[in-house]
């Protein structure tokens, strides 16, 4: 099932990525996996290593796994080309980027979040192996680092939605794009504020039938472990 099979991507390899396991290090039968408790009906196995700083992720509808990363400046693509759940290889789009954390699929092309721009790789899938350079879509965010990262998602609007977390922990800034969830255009423009109020995002997304707008919120640190 479709649904199974994003969870086991989703699940192993965020965990095969914090915990750096890999086929030359890792024992075979992967013990890290039997210590994981899952609902009944679900199973979870290696789908793809070697994605360092694996961070968000975007499945096309051929089945290619987009990542990007927060701390790498890498953007990749995992392939499974004989449809087994196992990947068969791992292609880097992009390097040195500006933390691109978020990625999303849309009619052939790759959009990537960085950390005060969005770009797009057009025709990313026929073109894996000599990625295209990259079209700017937009690049008016803000360049703060302090929750900069960005998770992004194609609403059902057919609008992009991109975050824009606080620029410290706690503080109210001047410029009301911080601490917002703001939309725009696939092209880049119409760029506007969605909701205000909003911390630090890392991920969201739309329920079904209602098209109700669900989102984590990271909130203030250093209050302790009972607050």
């Amino acid at each position: 099932m479709i649904f199974e099979r994003s969870f086991t991507v989703l699940a192993f390899l965020l965990l095969c990525c914090t915990s750096g396991c890999s086929r030359s290090n890792r024992p075979a039968g992967e013990p890290a996996l039997r210590n994981i408790s899952l609902p009944r009906g679900f199973k979870i196995a290696m789908y793809a290593d070697h994605v360092p700083n694996a961070r968000s992720m975007a499945l096309s509808p051929s089945g290619v796994l987009y990542v990007g990363t927060r701390g790498g400046g890498n953007v990749y693509a995992i392939i499974d080309s004989n449809k087994d759940s196992h990947a068969d290889r791992v292609v880097t789009i992009a390097s040195r980027l500006n933390m691109p954390n978020g990625v999303a699929f849309k009619d052939g092309s790759l959009y990537v979040a960085e950390m005060n721009r969005v770009i797009r790789f057009d025709s990313i899938e026929t073109r894996l192996s000599r990625p295209p350079t990259p079209v700017v879509v937009n690049d008016s965010f803000p360049a703060e680092a302090s929750h900069g990262w960005k998770f992004i998602r194609i609403g059902p609007d057919g609008k992009l939605y991109v975050p824009v977390g606080a620029p410290c922990n706690v503080c109210l800034s001047d410029d009301r794009r911080f601490a917002t969830m703001m939309r725009m255009n696939l092209d880049g423009s119409n760029l506007e504020i969605y909701a205000e109020g909003i911390r630090n995002s890392v991920g969201f997304d739309w329920r079904p039938r209602t098209d109700e707008l669900w989102f984590t919120d990271n909130g203030r640190d250093h209050l302790g472990d009972d607050v």
